[in-house]
């Protein structure tokens, strides 16, 4: 693959998200919002952490907003933000057009992707130096932890994205089954209010949801939790990972076999 055509590729996929007023409102004032709301009314309250057996710290509520913030933007580019990039380019017949040239065509999926994981990153770290300076917001776990859980939960929900739109021709259908994906998984997985208030039915459900996990695991390796510690849902860590991982991979397998380039 030529690296500067490549290159070339993820900067104009670049240059068209950031004109979209959608991935803007996703990347910065969302997060944001969602960070500086519940930070003002609840975030100063403490909260016990486990970080092995026998070793507990304390920290604020907005410290753990903070991670979990960092799950449903994923969720929120990899099924909403990447699928309606990848029709758009199917709506304006530019995969037929790539396919005469030498460029491979897994590089029109590969620019979204990356533009995706960089504004997820951009979006960390507005989100760090914003909490840092309005709440004093703290960091005290496993960079790489928190590097891998991310990756895995865009992983998973990008495959996803992809697959649920390997054949749809529409911008606006895309757009609407993205979020119809979304919002649901955005509510049960707690990141929209505690799940201790649903139902049985729907703690069930969403206890299987990839975001439930992603959302209920990033806090614990932000925060310095071992691999062996549990997580709300009840278990370990270690777990946590391995389901995101086996989500991810099935999807990564799903979308391949199902994605269409006419």
């Amino acid at each position: 693959m030529n690296s500067k055509a490549l290159q070339r590729l993820i900067y104009t996929e670049l240059l068209m998200a950031v004109r979209e007023p959608g991935a803007m409102f996703l990347s910065v004032i969302l997060p944001l919002a969602v960070l500086l709301v519940p930070g003002f009314s609840v975030g100063g309250t403490e909260i016990e952490v486990s970080k092995g057996p026998g070793v507990v710290d304390l920290f604020h509520v907005r410290d753990v907003l903070l991670a979990g913030n960092l799950a449903w933007v994923t969720a929120g580019f990899g099924i909403v933000a990447l699928p309606q990039a990848l029709v758009e380019l199917r709506q304006h017949g530019v995969f037929g057009r790539y396919r005469v040239t030498p460029m491979p065509s897994l590089a029109l999926i590969a620019a979204p992707l990356a533009v995706g994981a960089a504004a997820i990153v951009a979006s960390l770290a507005l989100m760090l130096v914003v909490g840092w300076v309005v709440f004093g917001i703290r960091f005290a776990g496993n960079a790489a932890m928190v590097a891998l859980a991310v990756s895995l939960s865009y992983l998973a929900f990008a495959a996803l994205g992809i697959a649920v739109t390997s054949r749809i021709r529409n911008v606006r259908t895309a757009l609407g089954l993205g979020l119809l994906l979304f919002a649901p998984m955005f509510v049960l997985s707690g990141s929209f209010g505690p799940r201790e208030t649903f139902p049985a039915v729907l703690r069930v459900v969403g206890d299987w949801l990839p975001l439930t996990h992603s959302y209920d695991l990033l806090p614990f390796p932000w925060l310095g939790g071992t691999w062996g510690v549990e997580t709300t849902i009840g278990t370990p860590v270690w777990v946590s990972f391995a389901y995101l991982g086996a989500v991810a991979a099935v999807r990564v397998a799903a979308s391949a076999r199902l994605f269409r380039w006419d």
